[in-house]
């Protein structure tokens, strides 16, 4: 445990069977619904190889209680993202699937009913006839007319962007082998950032047509699982990989990252802290979960927690809630609520976290 653990305690008060193996969680960032979460699941069938799985859509209440809305049978789940933007007064959640495509789901209420249903779906392009299977998906920041974006990446190392009409931008090359995953410079739409398991981390601008990367860099020894771009530090990203080290970079300079830390395990996602961006969450696949600190010279790891045996850590994220407003809980207003999912025992985990933000 680090100098700093003082300043971060963690603490276990909910969990939940998924049934399913779980892979994916994200809390959805829209004000009006920061209490509710979605939690992917991803089952293999050993007897023929095919994958289904769930979206499993929860609420969480003022007396911090758990509880299943909604479980939409899918194909194998890979990656959700909340549209973290409201277009034309619709909620949107992206699914990257296993079934040669992803779809689009919106957030419908009901007499205080809540539900997810169909918006959209759009098939992932082939190559040479084969089928690809999508990893990972993003939402781009609105563009100046006001447009907006989503790109996913593939099993056959393509990235791949439509819009919300349904209608292929572009599909290109980025990696040989998987394409694990893709993501956009929040403060500049047009911007992109790509790893694969090729060990390459890579960044392409729309405007040049993605023709050939804006950089490429082959600092990870292992493959580029993760990306995520700082909303508030403009110039930060951050990866992971399965060479279990977190790599912070300066977009100003690419040539190497400015700093590093290693949490063992590999890492699969990275999510900041929504408010100050200045914290991290790692799910750290082998290793449970990590808190680290960004703000110091050299990253700090100030927590580590969840229970290792039998367990494999894919999904972390951060609740957007202010827990100041949570009914019972006046002593700290640092508190903050964060998901886990593991996937070899099928679990969801709630965790207050008190920190020094």
């Amino acid at each position: 445990m680090s100098m700093n653990s003082m300043n971060c305690s963690v603490e276990l008060f909910a969990s939940y069977d998924t049934i399913y193996p779980a892979d994916t969680v994200e809390w959805c960032p829209i004000p009006e619904y920061n209490n509710i979460l979605v939690c992917g699941t991803y089952k293999l069938n050993e007897a023929d190889k095919s994958k289904t799985g769930t979206i499993n859509l929860f609420s969480l209440d003022n007396q911090n209680k758990i509880k299943l809305i909604q479980s939409i049978p899918e194909n194998a789940v890979l990656d959700l993202k909340w549209n973290p933007f409201i277009v034309s007064g619709q909620i949107l959640l992206a699914a990257a699937l296993s079934g040669n495509h992803i779809s689009i789901y919106r957030l419908d209420e009901k007499d205080d009913d809540l539900s997810l249903n169909l918006f959209t779906s759009f098939d992932v392009p082939k190559t040479n006839g084969e089928s690809h299977m999508s990893l990972s998906i993003a939402w781009s920041s609105l563009y100046e007319n006001g447009s907006q974006s989503i790109a996913f990446s593939d099993s056959c190392g393509y990235v791949t962007l439509i819009n919300l009409n349904d209608q292929l931008i572009r599909s290109f090359k980025a990696h040989n082998f998987e394409s694990w995953i893709v993501t956009y410079n929040y403060c500049e739409p047009n911007i992109l950032y790509t790893g694969g398991d090729d060990c390459k981390f890579k960044c392409y601008d729309q405007r040049l047509q993605f023709d050939k990367p804006i950089f490429e860099n082959k600092e990870h020894e292992q493959g580029v699982t993760t990306c995520s771009s700082n909303k508030i530090r403009e110039n930060i990203i951050v990866t992971g990989s399965y060479d279990e080290i977190i790599r912070l970079w300066d977009i100003r300079n690419m040539k190497h990252s400015y700093n590093n830390v290693k949490v063992d395990g590999g890492v699969w996602r990275l999510k900041w802290e929504p408010n100050k961006e200045e914290y991290l969450l790692s799910a750290s696949m082998f290793n449970a979960a990590h808190i680290i600190d960004t703000t110091l010279d050299v990253p700090n790891i100030c927590q580590s927690f969840g229970e290792k045996s039998n367990r494999l850590y894919y999904g972390a994220d951060w609740c957007y809630r202010n827990n100041t407003l949570l009914e019972h809980d006046t002593k700290s207003k640092n508190k903050k609520i964060i998901s886990t999912c593991s996937f070899y025992d099928h679990r969801l985990d709630l965790f207050f976290v008190n920190m020094k933000l």
